[in-house]
């Protein structure tokens, strides 16, 4: 399928392709979605309480629990103020438009900036792919990785899981190019400042491996200086360690003003403090509060997400194991100490209880990566075999073709099912500027699909009405944010906390899912003001429950599309005269 490929790209040949990758990562922002509440609740939320001075809280974030670290929030606070700065005096001088400052343009700023960065590690992951292990791999992961529906969703979102992606991905190419201490800080920066220490468990290999690799470093003649070589590589590691903490330690005491690690807190809230029990009597704790999943939940997402690629990089252990025996190779290849955290996390998160896709983030680009190699050593067994040419071209071609046409349709399914709260919350954002009056949005059961304040004007607030949901919902900041203990309660245990709620008379916008099970009429009905809620804008979304066979999974215009659609509605309350 590929030419001869140069064993070492041109200059301009590795600009183009990051040219590429980036221009691709751009043009499907505005398709994406918000694929998790915990995205706008736990990250976007708090980032507007940065930037504004408001928004929602969640109980991770209060004084008493604090096992979210605001340190993670930091860069993207620095890129949106930045920005602001640079722009605010042209926009005052009429030469660029007012809304490249609108808060929607600010969030999507926000997500150029997560995908641009997760671009940017892509294209070095490719890049050393391609010149530490084979072109043909390097160029096989580009095409599995890039297109698939997996970094459709996973680039963008402002999630630890997916910042962890983007540094691992940097960390892997640097260990490739054997340049283990800027491996070791990007390793160190995923640890220490995201707030989700479990991606420790992804830099274990690597980090091992670094100390092997210092102590065995060809400029070491001696075994004193071997042992120098790799004291000094563990001290690094340390003093890196060190100093991220003591960052993080000090951007916690400011917005907590007490001493505390919220990456300690969550630890052992999830991995100490899990204890199953029943969520009704409200005895259970840790994760297994917000819902358990078997494990086919985990295969439906990457046979979703990656198609063929993960059959494939499921394959890898099994293929590698045969011919590491058969060949009685007495060091590992390069390429199975990278691939190593794939399966290591995988032991770890797959047989948890509690299930969530954004849990896989962190390994996709290892799966792409796996799966390049697995197919490029079965096309070089296959030529030593003396198979025809033609038929490896054949199968090199088929596995690229159908797991980007696949990854495709599934991507236009995402889009055309369910982006109808980003355009909506949209709509609703220019129609109160355009009222400009102090106005009150309620949620009922639609509370999950919030895009953040982001998409509500600085004299709107988003409040929650009572519905069948149970759980604890998140309250507005206090003035003193977390540094405070809130005047209402918060609980770590998912129970109901009433005062959350408000009427629907103090209302003055609602959105709802118009579903047959839905009961927005009779709670709009329910107002006893004098006037009515009608419906003013509306996008289409996708009733999963009702629509059966592949429209729900992949959308193939003019084969495979259509299903059952619902309303995703935008009602406005008008007094009568």
């Amino acid at each position: 399928m590929f030419p001869q490929l140069p064993s070492l790209l041109p200059y301009q040949t590795q600009l183009c392709l990051l040219i590429i990758i980036l221009s691709y990562r751009t043009s499907t922002l505005p398709s994406n979605l918000l694929t998790d509440c915990d995205e706008v609740y736990n990250y976007y939320e708090p980032l507007h309480f940065v930037l504004y001075g408001y928004g929602l809280q969640t109980w991770e974030y209060a004084e008493e629990y604090a096992l979210r670290t605001y340190a993670y929030l930091m860069p993207a606070a620095g890129v949106v103020k930045a920005v602001t700065v640079v722009l605010q005096p042209l926009v005052k001088l009429s030469i660029l438009p007012a809304h490249l400052l609108s808060k929607p343009s600010l969030f999507n700023l926000v997500r150029l900036f997560l995908s641009w960065s997760a671009g940017y590690a892509e294209w070095r992951f490719v890049l050393s792919a391609y010149h530490h292990i084979d072109p043909t791999v390097g160029l096989l992961t580009f095409l599995f990785l890039t297109p698939s529906a997996g970094m459709f969703h996973a680039a963008p979102a402002f999630l630890p899981s997916s910042v962890a992606l983007t540094l691992t991905m940097l960390s892997s190419s640097l260990h490739l190019s054997s340049e283990y201490i800027g491996a070791i800080f990007y390793g160190m920066l995923a640890v220490v400042c995201l707030g989700w220490p479990f991606v420790a468990v992804l830099y274990t290999p690597l980090g091992l491996h670094s100390l092997y690799a210092s102590y065995n470093n060809r400029h070491a003649k001696s075994s004193s200086q071997r042992l120098l070589a790799t004291s000094l590589t563990l001290f690094i590691a340390i003093f890196f360690l060190a100093f991220l903490s003591f960052v993080v330690f000090v951007v916690d005491y400011v917005y907590y003003e007490k001493a505390t690690i919220p990456s300690l807190n969550i630890f052992l809230y999830n991995a100490v403090g899990s204890t199953p029990g029943d969520e009704e009597t409200g005895t259970a704790t840790g994760d297994e509060l917000y819902g358990v999943e078997p494990l086919s939940y985990y295969l439906k997402n990457l046979a979703l997400n990656f198609n063929l690629v993960a059959v494939l990089s499921a394959l890898y252990p099994i293929f590698k194991t045969i011919t590491y025996l058969t060949q009685r190779k007495k060091s590992l290849p390069v390429d199975l100490i990278i691939v190593a955290p794939l399966f290591l996390w995988a032991l770890i998160v797959f047989p948890r209880p509690h299930k969530e896709e954004r849990f896989l983030f962190p390994i996709y680009h290892l799966i792409a990566f796996s799966a390049a190699i697995l197919l490029n050593d079965v096309t070089s067994f296959l030529r030593k075999l003396k198979v025809p040419s033609i038929i490896t071209k054949l199968l090199l071609f088929s596995a690229v073709a159908s797991t980007t046409l696949i990854s495709r349709f599934r991507i236009n399914a995402l889009s055309s099912n369910y982006s109808a709260p980003l355009k909506l919350y949209t709509k609703l954002h220019d129609s109160i500027l355009l009222s400009d009056s102090t106005s009150s949005v309620c949620v009922a059961g639609e509370w999950h699909r919030f895009t953040s304040h982001f998409f509500l004007p600085l004299n709107s607030r988003l409040e929650f009405v009572q519905s069948g949901f149970k759980g604890q919902l998140p309250q507005h900041f206090t003035e003193g944010g977390s540094a405070v203990t809130s005047p209402q309660k918060f609980n770590a245990i998912n129970q109901e906390e009433v005062e959350r709620y408000v009427d629907i008379s103090s209302c003055d916008y609602f959105v709802d899912l118009t579903l047959p099970t839905s009961s927005y009429e009779s709670l709009l009905k329910s107002d006893e003001r004098n006037g009515q809620w009608n419906m003013i804008e509306y996008e289409r979304y996708l009733d999963a429950e009702r629509t059966e066979g592949l429209s729900r999974v992949i959308n193939v215009p003019g084969v495979v599309e259509g299903g059952i659609f619902e309303k995703y509605a935008l009602f406005v309350f008008e007094e009568s005269d």
